[in-house]
């Protein structure tokens, strides 16, 4: 049975609701339910909100506040709407009359009653988005700028505060903040405001970032509950701000500038300390060996080479191979044992690693890390250093980037393996997408390759956990194979029916434990929060057993994370060699070609895509970490996109047809190599 809505009026006044429908006219009893909608990509116990009807010949009446809805969980949330009449949920279907939305807000909320796809009622709730801050004036002067805008589209006196919140990013690809300064505003009238701000009072204290940066907003709060309201500060305003040398660490610069977004904010960088190169040279014991002209108020106390990556978070950092300083008169050597880079990572062509160094202002003893910046670009004479028979290092300077060690690579893979090669995949549609024989796939594959087990959505701390009771009665709606998956993932039969296989080659990827949650019974019980789990009643039936860790809590994801990687390195290479694992480096994309081969964005999607890059990188750099020998795959600097008739659906994991062929290709060129290998060794 199906009910009508045939009124609904809201009053913003007493921000309360009228909600009337019709419905069986031999219904005596009945009520309003709300259902929260699972979507988004992290997981969450989804609530149920049920609230009386009057009843009266067929006509139910639900009256409610809106601060019902108020507790907002994520960005955006969803509510579908039913009539519970006599024990059964029925959709209120919208009339052909009338309005398709009714909006209404709660200061910090905007909320509004629509027609579904379905053409049912349902209810978006989400940070009020009409509102907005701007800037109209900026005036400074020795450090001190003065800045007035105004408000528009809210009520400032339905807050108690209002300030000038300028929050930081570690750098321009983080979407998370970490730390915020606030100013109070002074309102001249209900809109306009004006503050002071001293640039340096930004800064708490001397750990600063290259290419940190501090995005202003207007902020709106009150005592009674934590709902802040963040209003970026978009710019109306002329102004030219130069660079500044930032006081509490005079390795830095700032100043202010306007986004892509037209909003202000605050942008850092370091001032490079360039130095004379005296001499650079690879001996005969496998160290890199650096002499430097002393500077007369620095100098350096550390060095490494650190491998040149995208940009990270500060939790984020990579691996590094520590050298050596030795402190002379006049000038400064360091030393790297650059024979050690193959040992100590998965070394491929043109792979980078920066020559950093820790200098410390001699004045101050402000201290940071920086790349070695040498003054000109001096011709590099030294000779190559030989790391195995297939690998080289060789030294490239350029003023921009300064000292980097380049990895050069001389395998030959004119050697073809024979006959089909056994394959077991942990993995996404990354990997195990592209063993597939429809058109958009690879329909050749089985020429080459037998996959011989596949675990599908399983991330490591889960396959490393202790063994959950599988709950099948909840997913008697997935197919036969998405069940044994979800079984598996449960119950960690992955290594036992790993053992099981005749694989030659194992492949994997990163996806679940980069993107997905971990649903977490307790340190020892664990499982895979993956899309397989977007089940109503079992994520309620989670309710007091367990919790979600979300990648947006870095500490807390990774401390479950790494021992986990730790033990899954220990424990893989028992079934495999590193040289026959091989490593898929998977990324998100956030555009993708539509049907007239137009490029579009993901544009709701773009936080989540940084988000998990971010930690794609750093897991994949953690695990070669752990396994130096084994193989990767890097597919992400050919440029590959979406596409809009991916066969399972547009997708920021959805890649054209050329990614997946690639893939196979890359994967050819592993095994003929490490079969040259293995016979050479033979021979």
């Amino acid at each position: 049975m199906t009910a009508f809505l045939s009124r609904l009026k809201i009053s913003s006044k007493n921000q309360t609701v009228l909600l009337e429908g019709r419905c069986d006219k031999n219904t005596v009893a009945g009520s309003l339910l709300l259902e929260e909608r699972i979507k988004g990509n992290d997981l969450f116990i989804p609530r149920d909100l049920r609230i009386p009807c009057k009843m009266k010949h067929g006509v139910f009446r639900a009256d409610f506040d809106l601060s019902l809805l108020s507790d907002l969980e994520s960005s955006t949330d969803l509510w579908d709407c039913y009539f519970v009449g006599e024990g059964e949920k029925q959709n209120i279907v919208f009339s052909q009359k009338g309005e398709d939305k009714y909006p209404a807000s709660t200061g910090c909320l905007s909320i509004v009653f629509y027609k579904n796809a379905s053409l049912n009622l349902s209810i978006s709730v989400r940070k009020n988005g009409a509102n907005g801050a701007s800037l109209h004036t900026m005036a400074g002067n020795s450090g001190i700028y003065q800045l007035s805008g105004e408000l528009a589209g809210i009520n400032r006196r339905s807050f108690q505060h209002a300030y000038l919140a300028i929050r930081r990013r570690d750098n321009k690809n983080s979407i998370q903040y970490k730390y915020e300064t606030t100013l109070p505003l002074v309102f001249h009238s209900d809109h306009h405001w004006a503050v002071s701000i001293h640039k340096q009072s930004v800064f708490p204290d001397s750990s600063i970032a290259h290419e940190e940066v501090w995005d202003l907003f207007v902020k709106l709060e009150n005592d009674s509950n934590d709902c802040s309201l963040y209003l970026p500060l978009r710019n109306k305003a002329t102004f030219d701000d130069d660079y500044s040398v930032i006081d509490r660490n005079v390795f830095y610069q700032a100043k202010f500038y306007i986004n892509k977004k037209g909003c202000i904010g605050l942008w850092v960088k370091r001032i490079p300390r360039y130095f004379e190169l005296k001499n650079l040279t690879f001996d005969d014991d496998g160290q890199l060996n650096v002499l430097c002209k002393r500077l007369q108020h620095e100098k350096i106390i550390g060095a490494r080479l650190e491998i040149s990556t995208e940009k990270w978070t500060e939790r984020f950092s990579g691996f590094s191979l520590e050298g050596s300083v030795e402190e002379g008169m006049t000038a400064t050597r360091l030393t790297f044992p650059a024979g050690h880079l193959n040992a100590l990572y998965k070394i491929e062509k043109d792979d980078r690693f920066m020559v950093m160094i820790r200098i410390e202002d001699l004045m101050t003893r402000v201290q940071t890390w920086m790349p070695l910046f040498i003054d000109g670009e001096p011709v590099i004479r030294t000779r190559k250093l030989d790391l195995t028979q297939e690998l080289a290092a060789a030294v490239k300077l350029t003023r921009q980037r300064g000292m980097d060690v380049i990895i050069a690579d001389r395998v030959s893979t004119t050697f073809h393996h024979k006959g089909p090669v056994n394959l077991a995949i942990l993995g996404t549609c990354y990997t195990r997408g592209a063993f597939n024989s429809s058109p958009y796939f690879n329909p050749g594959y089985k020429e080459k390759y037998t996959i011989t087990f596949t675990q599908f959505h399983s991330s490591i701390p889960s396959l490393m956990s202790r063994p959950v009771s599988f709950p099948e009665n909840f997913f008697d709606d997935k197919k036969p194979i998405e069940k044994d998956y979800l079984a598996c993932d449960f119950e960690k039969l992955f290594f036992d029916r790993l053992s099981e296989t005749k694989a030659d080659y194992f492949l994997f990827d990163l996806y679940p434990d980069a993107v997905r949650d971990l649903v977490v019974y307790d340190d020892q019980h664990m499982i895979t929060g993956s899309f397989y789990l977007r089940n109503r009643a079992f994520l309620q039936s989670l309710a007091g057993k367990a919790r979600f860790i979300s990648h947006d809590d870095e500490k807390e994801f990774l401390n479950y994370w790494c021992p986990a990687a730790d033990a899954f390195a220990d424990k893989i290479v028992q079934f495999f060699p590193q040289e026959r694992i091989v490593l898929q480096k998977a990324r998100m994309i956030n555009r993708y070609f539509d049907k007239n081969h137009q490029i579009k964005y993901f544009d709701d999607q773009l936080d989540l895509v940084k988000r998990s890059n971010m930690y794609f990188q750093f897991m994949e750099s953690y695990l070669l970490h752990r396994l130096p020998h084994i193989h990767t795959i890097d597919l992400n600097h050919y440029g590959y996109i979406g596409r809009f008739d991916h066969p399972y659906g547009q997708s920021t994991n959805h890649y054209e047809p050329d990614y997946y062929r690639k893939l196979i290709q890359e994967l050819d060129k592993i095994v003929t190599g490490q079969d040259q290998t293995e016979n050479s060794r033979k021979n």
